[in-house]
């Protein structure tokens, strides 16, 4: 598996892959941007198969990286993870009409993050 963490807080990215590594197993291919153009150029040479994502980035947003991901028909077995303080009832349902699969409220912890990747798996 593939894992796309996309925040501009290096540190939350670091937290992530952690819980990540924990919950999918250290098998687990984790690649890392800084914003959402980031992001965008490294899935062109890398299948991603799990993105968690921030939505309030420089450069690019993660609400337009999810725009441009489900656009993109290459990209439609990609399951995207918000994962930011965005998190008012009008903001998660705005995402999952867009596409997103799951929602994480900042700050999260851990059995938070389980539950959203388990939640993916039952789908």
């Amino acid at each position: 598996m593939t894992v796309l963490l996309v925040d501009d807080s290096k540190i939350i990215r670091m937290l992530l892959r952690n819980v990540l590594t924990r919950v999918l197993g250290t098998e687990t291919v984790f690649l890392e941007a800084e914003n959402g153009a980031i992001a965008l150029e490294q899935m062109k040479y890398a299948s991603v198969d799990l993105m968690m994502l921030d939505w309030n980035m420089p450069i690019m947003s993660g609400e337009q990286v999810v725009d441009t991901v489900r656009a993109n028909p290459a990209y439609k077995n990609t399951r995207i993870i918000m994962a930011t303080t965005e998190g008012g009832k009008n903001e998660v349902l705005r995402m999952i009409k867009k596409g997103v699969n799951g929602y994480l409220v900042k700050p999260f912890k851990e059995p938070n993050i389980c539950k959203a990747i388990e939640a993916l798996r039952m789908r």
